[in-house]
């Protein structure tokens, strides 16, 4: 029994031996395994691959070529979109494939059969799933479209007329299926404009008008965000909604009648160029229309007025003397239903017995600023025959050349005018149609226009005064002039200075008080304004110096101690006094020396005796002749260049006045000044010395160079 077991496991290891090799063979093979280890495929295809193209090739072991390959491979479904081509890994598409699932599926799962050649192996199946991608292959569509858009033509721009557009795209979620929209140019496309392109809100981007366009269409688009983008367009049609916005219209706006003799009352008046009617301008509305008089008055009250058919009767019967002019009444044409539209025309009616020509007015009133242009009109002359051409004559045939007047009666300007060279024209005008005429007069006020700047005589002036100069003293002249003609001109003072001196209008320059003063020569700057509208100013600079001034002396030294006694305050006020009279006494000596050189030089040359009262003496600036409390003007005779200017046309220049202290009291030297404190223009202080002040610059001696 034991060798039969024994020998029975010797043939048993021998068979073993010999299927050794065949089983070390099948544990190698790995055919039909895929080469990543995983036990399935999965393909990721866009939508729209065309049929016939591979979508991918699997990556399985082994060689599936005819008569040389190791393995076979077969798809397990036969009606499957995905195929394989024969001797090949290659999955290839025989349906189309769509991602929205309507023109094919969106997805496949099918599984791969693989056998292994030249063995008795199971087949090996191989699960693969096709998952598709989408693609842009649809183009965004309206929802119901087209669309139709009723708007008032008083929707303000800006509004939000249309919330309805909107398009669908079928593509997957994502940019293929994001749609923006646009108003696609083109005739009217002016009108609207979408609020935000990734919505269908259109807004009013222009005003409307119902009487200008009423219907038109407007081309809109919705496109897709892909690349090539895909897009639809579509219609919108609007239709514009007439408003209460125009008012009423007459169908002309002057009517015209006369009045045919007898004049009776209720007689209806014969209108021209047609019966006076008025309309809306809003046709969609239609409103209707009533009239009435747009006027009071005696001769609105000659005439009735139909308000429902705009005809016009006579409300008495007419004497002879009613309406010796026409009249010229204002109609008023309401819409029944808004009160504020409204229109306006005018009825002129005349008389037939007013046949011959007459003015309306026997004096015409006209005026006419200087600086209008030639051309421009002036006024017209009014007749009992408003729009007749006539013809015109004129009493003075010089007026024609400033004057224009055509067959209307209208007067306009032909050169230039000026108010200082003639500031009226008053002339006879005649008037006729051939067989009447009448006659009128014409005044013509030219109204004066601020042309000229105030100008000083000199462009700097100098004074010298003396140092013990009194209140209210005369330290000189300032002259100055306006070339308008009627201009006053008022004289202020300004400069760190100011405040030392006073200005009367005449142009005297004097002392107010020097106590503030510092130094030997004040600065202050005078200012000439005129009357004009606007009014215009010009300033000059003005140096007063005063020679060996020093300053003003200490009021008194501090009061004594209070231990002082009263004879010795007493003794001291004493020497005071005695000492002010002998000061006074030396001054008076000195004064009367002074005076009497003085008379011996100018006995023959003066002849201004209140300059003389005011203790002032204006020579020719002369270093050799200078000396304390003397005034001396700096260039106060016009130089020889001055002479030589031609004088303005505006103002013309007196005769040169003598060389007196007048003229001798203004200077003409130019320095730079600094600007301080003001002065009221025109100030005057009460005067003891001075019997009258002139209130205005109307000296027969000045001269005014330009």
């Amino acid at each position: 029994m034991a060798d039969w077991q024994k020998a029975f496991n010797v043939h048993r290891l021998f068979r073993i031996l010999l299927l050794l090799p065949i089983l070390t063979k099948g544990l190698q093979d790995n055919r039909c395994f895929l080469e990543n280890g995983a036990s399935s495929e999965t393909f990721f295809v866009v939508e729209d691959v065309p049929v016939g193209d591979t979508i991918g090739r699997v990556r399985v072991v082994g060689d599936p070529r005819p008569a040389v390959g190791s393995i076979a491979l077969r798809l397990k479904e036969s009606d499957s979109p995905i195929g394989i081509a024969p001797g090949s890994k290659n999955l290839t598409l025989k349906r189309p494939l769509d991602k929205e699932g309507i023109d094919g599926p969106s997805s496949v799962f099918v599984t791969l059969v693989c056998d292994r050649l030249e063995t008795l192996d199971l087949s090996f199946e191989i699960p693969i799933n096709i998952r598709v991608t989408d693609a842009n292959d649809n183009a965004p569509v309206f929802i119901n479209a087209p669309y139709v858009l009723n708007i008032s033509e008083v929707t303000v721009v800006g509004t939000r007329v249309l919330q309805g557009v909107h398009a669908i795209d079928n593509d997957q979620q994502g940019p293929f299926s994001s749609v923006r929209y646009s108003v696609l140019p083109g005739p009217n496309s002016e009108y609207f404009e979408f609020e935000n392109e990734l919505e269908g809100t259109l807004v009013l981007n222009k005003p409307l008008d119902y009487e200008t366009l009423r219907t038109f269409d407007v081309n809109i688009r919705a496109q897709d965000h892909g690349d090539p983008p895909k897009s639809a367009d579509t219609v919108l049609t609007v239709h514009v909604i007439d408003a209460d916005d125009q008012n009423p219209r007459f169908l002309d706006d002057r009517y015209e009648s006369v009045i045919l003799d007898p004049a009776m009352k209720n007689t209806v008046l014969k209108i021209h160029p047609r019966d006076i009617r008025a309309f809306d301008q809003d046709e969609g509305i239609g409103a209707p229309i009533y009239y009435t008089w747009n006027g009071v008055g005696s001769e609105y009250a000659m005439f009735q007025l139909n308000r429902d058919t705009g005809k016009v009767t006579l409300a008495k019967n007419f004497a002879e003397n009613d309406l010796q002019s026409p009249a010229i009444l204002v109609i008023r044409a309401t819409q029944l239903d808004n009160p504020d539209r409204y229109a306006l025309a005018t009825l002129t009616v005349t008389r037939s017995s007013t046949k011959g020509i007459r003015f309306i007015h026997p004096v015409f009133n006209f005026r006419a600023s200087e600086g209008l242009s030639p051309g421009a009109p002036i006024g017209s002359l009014s007749n009992n025959h408003p729009g007749h051409h006539l013809k015109y004559f004129v009493s003075d045939q010089s007026v024609l050349s400033v004057f224009a007047i055509n067959t209307l009666g209208e007067v306009s300007l032909k050169n230039k005018l000026d108010y200082e060279t003639k500031p009226e024209y008053i002339f006879k005008v005649f008037a006729t149609d051939g067989k009447t005429n009448d006659s009128s007069v014409v005044n013509v006020t030219v109204e004066n226009v601020n042309e000229w700047e105030p100008r000083f005589r000199y462009p700097h002036y100098d004074f010298f005064a003396g140092m013990n100069g009194g209140v209210h003293d005369l330290v000189g002249k300032i002259e100055a002039a306006d070339g308008d003609r009627g201009d006053r001109l008022t004289l202020s003072l300004s400069g760190p200075d100011a405040s030392m001196f006073f200005i009367t209008p005449n142009g005297d320059l004097r002392l107010r008080d020097i106590k503030d003063l510092q130094g030997s020569t004040a600065t202050l700057t005078v200012t000439a304004t005129d009357s004009g509208d606007p009014p215009k100013k010009t300033s000059v600079p003005v140096t007063v110096h005063f020679p060996g001034f020093t300053g003003v002396a200490a009021a008194g030294t501090a009061a004594s101690k209070s231990s002082g006694s009263g004879p010795i305050l007493l003794a001291g006020l004493g020497v005071v006094l005695l000492l002010l009279s002998l000061v006074v006494a030396v001054l008076v000596a000195y004064i009367y020396k002074v005076k009497r050189k003085s008379n011996a030089e100018q006995s023959g040359d003066v002849k201004d005796k209140a300059l003389l009262k005011s203790h002032i003496s204006n020579p020719m600036f002369s270093t050799d002749k200078m000396r304390p409390g003397t005034a001396v003007a700096l260039g106060g005779i016009p130089s020889e260049a001055s002479k030589s200017r031609v004088p303005s046309p505006k103002v013309h220049p007196a005769p040169q006045p003598p060389a007196t202290d007048l003229w001798t009291s203004t200077a003409g030297r130019v320095k730079k000044l600094s600007w301080g404190d003001k002065t009221e223009p025109g100030s005057v202080e009460d005067l003891e010395e001075l019997d009258t002040i002139p209130k205005v610059l109307e000296s027969n001696n000045l001269t005014v160079y330009f």
